[in-house]
């Protein structure tokens, strides 16, 4: 059956190899790679208060409902724009909280950005395959009701942009949902895992409790400038996912991605704008039983998230922020509660 000539360690290679090939049905196939954000529209026509207004009209004819626009800070000396609209599709929250209660919310808000750098003005969206993957951590059953979502999310965008249209990713790429640990000791793990109850209420009710959170989160945090921007209740999950953000925690952020693992914007004045449909932060108010828990993802995995192709070095020399951000949020909060 082998030639004579086979050596051993190749014909133990062969064997190996026809095994691998007779792998149980159930065996997983290699993922599809993803980046963290997709263009959707490259060199598009109008400004970005033009392109913004078409953008929500265009939004709400296709069933979302747009929560808030919000200008996000850029880095000091820049002199272009970045503008995030944060839309909500319900039939879409449906499916994802439905999947997954717990780690479900975190990823039901679209985001589309609009920004400018020395090639034009751009539209992109958080690509919701990487985002799904990693908060319902590699289910691959909600695989095709993510394609669909983003094609109908295209759609609606180039609906009403001109430009040319693009399916260029950028982000970090990955082939999985499941992120490690940074040089094997930072932030990393499945998704339910890393999210933590940041107050807990008895005998209350959750509406109330975001409320005050939200009052909590009116006043603008002193460091990062933190403060609520939008609020949606999910009254059949008895569930409110309040967005938060502030200046200069973006404008910082985006100096340190810079131009990520996007060759192409290296040379760009700030290229880490690209990288602003990364807010608003999620905060999550869940009714269980008679309790009412405020939850939000680790400060650093959710950096990760949405910024990990700034490099491990990058990571290494800002440990300090994510903390500190979540220390600012964490005060807002109780302080809302009147703790």
């Amino acid at each position: 059956m082998f030639s004579k000539n086979l050596s051993k360690a190749a014909l133990i290679a062969v064997i190996v190899g026809l095994a691998a090939g007779l792998a149980a049905p159930g065996a997983r196939a290699a993922e599809e790679t993803y980046g963290v954000y997709q263009y959707v529209v490259e060199n598009a026509q109008g400004s970005v208060e033009e392109i913004t207004a078409s953008l929500e009209e265009a939004a709400v004819a296709a069933g979302w409902q747009v929560l808030t626009t919000v200008d996000a800070g850029v880095p000091d000396g820049c002199s272009h724009r970045a503008r995030v609209l944060v839309l909500y599709m319900p039939s879409y929250a449906a499916e994802i909280v439905n999947a997954n209660r717990k780690t479900g919310p975190f990823a039901v808000l679209d985001r589309v950005s609009v920004f400018t750098d020395e090639n034009g003005t751009h539209v992109s969206v958080v690509n919701p395959h990487s985002i799904n993957r990693t908060v319902l951590m590699d289910d691959t059953a909600y695989g095709t009701m993510t394609g669909a979502h983003l094609k109908a999310l295209r759609a609606m965008i180039l609906s009403a942009v001109d430009g040319k249209a693009s399916e260029r990713e950028y982000g970090q790429m990955r082939e999985e949902g499941y992120i490690g640990k940074t040089m094997g000791v930072v932030a990393g793990g499945k998704f339910g895992d890393l999210i933590q109850e940041k107050a807990s209420v008895d005998g209350a009710d959750y509406r109330q409790v975001a409320t005050q959170v939200y009052k909590g989160l009116g006043k603008t945090g002193k460091k990062w400038g933190m403060h609520a921007v939008c609020r949606m209740d999910i009254p059949e999950h008895k569930l409110v996912i309040i967005g938060a953000t502030g200046t200069p925690m973006d404008s910082k952020s985006f100096d340190i991605v810079k131009a990520g693992g996007d060759e192409s914007r290296k040379d760009f004045a700030c290229p880490g704008i690209a990288h602003a449909g990364a807010y608003p932060i999620e905060i999550v108010i869940s009714q269980e039983g008679s309790a009412v828990k405020v939850y939000m993802v680790d400060a650093m995995f959710r950096m990760k998230m949405y910024f990990e192709d700034a490099g491990k070095w990058a990571f290494m020399n800002n440990m300090k922020m994510p903390g500190s951000i979540d220390k600012e949020l964490k005060k807002q909060i109780r302080e809302g509660l009147g703790d």
